[in-house]
């Protein structure tokens, strides 16, 4: 038999199970009133022979069973005097002796008439192990979420490390969820189309809606796949006929320019496509609305495949005063304030007064509610710091940021955000120790793990991966955005930040923030400008590291390459042609590429020759082979020996590649039987393939390589997909409607929500 966690529940909802579970036992519809009418009553409902029963509800489970028995005898019986009801019906959340129940039987003599008629713990869990009462559990989604068995199902649901860890954070949170219209609309796209992309401006909490989809889909026995930088940590652990669900937060993430710049947006819309087809999987995604707006802008492909019906915002404005109402009051139940600063909440129903503000927004009211953020605003103080965050919200992180934290934790966090999405502690540690020995302000004795236990669930969170591996993150984006408004208009400052960092990601960071609204475009230039001219002015060695070879392209990029550092490049370009490279990548070919457009590399030179046969011999897909074709292009003009060897090696290697390349594509997903109309299909996503290629292949070499396509084994692959398709074995129905309705209007029910008289 399950159990069912009533500490999931807020007083409120609380009474209305128990409302159900009472109506359900006595077969009889319960009565509920507006706030303040007869105070000391929950319920009520009247007997065949007209008799008058009235319910009393006590969610006393923090504060147990001395405190409420003494409650009772001050002030509870006074009110079921004054009521005088033939019969009295109690219920509580406290487990309840046989003694128990005798007590309060005689604390409410004689309008209770039996054990019976009282309800402890142990009666409520007795009623909703029964089947009948299943519409029940159904109706209150946070008691069901949180029951046993579904607890046991979501761990033993998920895979270990990354999304074990998401799924216990998930849970941590589920007793601040109120179920809106939002979350059954979306589990309506989701059931629909297989993939949701839940959009919304910062803080709205698409996140979390989407936590909560996945703990609901989880709980019905999918596992969880929390990706958390690309699509291939999904690709690796794909089952077929497995069913999984694929999470992805902030899809596009800041830097939507890289994403794109890197066919991420190809990866994505093929993997729904996949999806799509596979009724074992759900893909869940989230991203801010506007960088979603500027995908669409930059990418063909989101057009092309009609991503937009896969899309769900989420606004504050599609919230109802009664929800809005119902995130303030969670938030409260939950958030352990002292009722000293409650009580400026209730005071002339201030309340209402947040409800209403414009600038009401789910993350504000957490950070208002978060009783750890209150240490040093006493309760007198706390209403005008309320109102002063809900007129000014970006103030949220202002105080933290400005004054409770000390320079170097300052310096980190700003770190953080340059660099631009979760970062690994050694490099963190690395930075730390670096800004130390800057010309940084620092005044800060604490050792770098003093300093981030402080930081840690304040301004950053802490992650331990499945191999172990530390990494740290913002513990909220909305900081990245006060940081970055406030933290990035001074490219000395910044400079000196970067200096110390040494992120590989921090550069592509920066090429994400071009343009952006937040960011003005000079202090970028001048910061990257920096970086260059403290690079030449110390030795390269070679090979060149990842960072140089990324600042180099990014100064291409934002078009700050002059003149003044032609002999720092010529030397670059002479150890380039010279050493051996070992390994060769895209980024060193681009570099190479850059050299030769600025005419610092002679493309007629030996030497240059030489080394670009050894890069072909080298390079491998597409990627290498098509900065390796301009250079080519640039050396034979029309055609030579170089050239025909550049030919041979990508029809080798795309006669190798290509069944894979039209599986992962979804070029023939439809096929599943000889169908030779297929190879146009074909031919055209070849054509496409290499048009970005200087070098043009001739339609001979096309026409061996759609020869090479081996069409049994894609149609193997179809069967194989499509064998995953079957009913879930849930009712579909019961599983998208969870949550209340409520019959009176909305205002009494906010006014019955924070009403205190019982």
């Amino acid at each position: 038999m399950s159990e069912y966690h009533f500490s999931s529940l807020n007083d409120k909802e609380f009474e209305s199970l128990c409302v159900d579970i009472l109506s359900a036992n006595y077969k009889v519809r319960i009565e509920r009133f507006k706030a303040g009418r007869d105070g000391g009553v929950d319920g009520r409902f009247f007997t065949t022979e007209g008799e008058e029963v009235v319910i009393q509800c006590k969610h006393w489970e923090k504060s147990g069973l001395t405190k409420l028995m003494s409650s009772l005898k001050n002030s509870e019986v006074q009110k079921v005097d004054k009521l005088n009801p033939t019969k009295y019906i109690f219920a509580t959340s406290i487990e309840l002796s046989r003694a128990d129940k005798q007590k309060l039987k005689q604390i409410f003599n004689p309008y209770i008439e039996s054990d019976n008629d009282i309800w402890g713990n142990e009666d409520l869990q007795d009623a909703l192990s029964k089947t009948s009462n299943q519409w029940i559990i159904d109706k209150h989604y946070k008691l069901w979420i949180t029951s046993t068995n579904v607890v046991k199902r979501i761990i033993n649901s998920a895979i270990k490390g990354r999304s074990q860890y998401k799924l216990d954070e998930i849970a941590g949170h589920s007793s601040r969820y109120v179920v809106t219209d939002s979350h059954q609309k979306a589990v309506k796209v989701l059931e629909q189309l297989k993939t949701v992309i839940i959009k919304g401006a910062p803080g709205v909490g698409k996140t979390t809606l989407a936590d909560q989809l996945c703990q609901q889909y989880v709980a019905d026995g999918f596992e969880l796949v929390f990706i958390e930088n690309s699509l291939n940590e999904a690709e690796q652990v794909y089952e077929i006929d497995k069913r999984q669900l694929f999470y992805f937060d902030d899809f596009l993430g800041r830097n939507y320019l890289q994403a794109i710049n890197n066919h991420e947006d190809s990866h994505i819309v093929n993997f729904i496509k996949r999806i799509t087809k596979d009724a074992t999987k759900r893909f869940i995604l989230t991203t801010r609305s506007n960088i979603l707006n500027q995908g669409w802008q930059l990418s063909d492909l989101f057009n092309i495949n009609k991503l937009d019906r896969n899309e769900f915002e989420v606004s504050v404005s599609n919230l109802s005063n009664l929800d809005k109402a119902k995130i303030l009051y969670n938030h409260i139940w939950f958030g352990n304030l002292n009722n000293l600063y409650i009580d400026e909440i209730y005071e002339n129903q201030r309340y209402v007064e947040i409800i209403n503000h414009l600038n009401f927004n789910p993350r504000l009211i957490s950070f208002i509610t978060d009783s750890e953020r209150l240490e040093d605003i006493e309760p007198t103080e706390y209403w005008s710091h309320v109102e002063s965050l809900l007129n000014n919200p970006e103030d949220v992180w202002a105080k933290v940021l400005q004054q409770d934290i000390d320079s170097i934790s300052r310096h980190l966090i700003v770190g953080m955000v340059l660099h631009g999405g979760a970062i690994r502690e050694s490099v963190l540690e690395s930075f730390f120790l670096d800004i130390k020995n800057s010309d940084l302000e620092v005044f800060n004795k604490n050792t770098f793990y003093q300093v981030i236990r402080l930081l840690t669930g304040a301004l950053i969170n802490r992650t331990i991966s499945k191999d172990e591996e530390v990494s740290y993150d913002l513990f909220n984006p909305s900081i990245g955005d006060y940081v970055i408004k406030n933290y990035f208009s001074d490219a000395n400052y910044l400079n000196s930040i970067l200096t110390s960092l040494k992120s590989i990601d921090a550069l592509g960071n920066i090429k994400g923030l071009l343009n952006s609204e937040s960011v003005n475009n000079k202090v970028l230039e001048e910061l990257v400008s920096k970086q260059l001219t403290q690079l030449s002015n110390h030795q390269i060695n070679f090979p060149l590291d990842t960072y140089q070879k990324r600042l180099f392209l990014l100064c291409k990029d934002m078009e700050i390459i002059d003149e003044g550092k032609r002999t720092f490049f010529e030397r670059v370009a002479n150890s380039l042609l010279r050493e051996d490279s070992g390994k060769i990548d895209v980024d060193l070919l681009e570099v190479a590429n850059l050299f030769l457009s600025l005419d610092i590399i002679n493309p007629q030179s030996v030497q240059f020759k030489l080394k670009l046969e050894q890069w072909l011999d080298k390079a491998w897909g597409l990627d290498q082979h098509k900065p390796i074709s301009t250079m080519i292009a640039r050396v034979e003009g029309l055609g030579g020996q170089l050239t025909n060897n550049f030919k041979n090696t990508v029809r080798e290697e795309l006669c190798e590649s290509i069944t894979d390349d039209i599986i992962d594509n979804g070029i023939l997903d439809d096929m599943y039987s000889e169908d030779y109309s297929v190879g146009m299909k074909v031919d055209h996503f070849i054509e496409k393939t290499v048009a970005d290629l200087d070098i043009k292949l001739d339609d001979s070499d096309l026409l061996t390589i759609a020869d090479c396509c081996e069409y049994d084994e894609i149609i193997q692959h179809n069967i194989d997909v499509d064998s995953g398709h079957y009913e879930p074995d849930w009712d579909k129905e019961r599983f998208m409607d969870r949550g209340n309705n409520l019959s009176i209007s909305e205002a009494d029910a906010i006014e019955d929500l924070f009403d205190r008289s019982n």
